[in-house]
C-alpha cells in the first residue's frame, strides 16, 4: 500500500505501470458539444444530463484489452 509520502515523491503503485501500451488522447471541440459527457460515458460507463460547463481539464484513465495486450488510455 502506498503512503502519502510515496505519492508526494512521485512513486507509483506497481499496478499503475502494468500495461503493454499507453496512448494519450485529447478530446477537443467547441463548448457544449458533449466532450465531458463522452469522457464520462466511455471511461466510467455513466451518464448524467446535469453537467455544468467544464472549467479547466477533465482527465480519465481507462484500461482496455485488445489481442491479449493491456492498453492504457489517458483521455484528456
Amino acid at each position: 500500500m502506498a503512503s502519502a509520502q510515496d505519492a508526494r515523491y512521485g512513486q507509483k503503485d506497481s499496478s499503475d505501470q502494468n500495461f503493454d501500451y499507453m496512448f494519450k488522447l485529447l478530446i477537443i471541440g467547441n463548448s457544449s458539444v458533449g466532450k465531458t459527457s463522452f469522457l464520462f460515458r466511455y471511461a466510467d460507463d455513466s451518464f448524467t444530463s446535469a453537467f455544468v460547463s467544464t472549467v479547466g481539464i477533465d482527465f480519465k484513465v481507462k484500461t482496455v484489452f485488445k489481442n491479449e495486450k493491456r492498453i492504457k488510455l489517458q483521455i484528456w
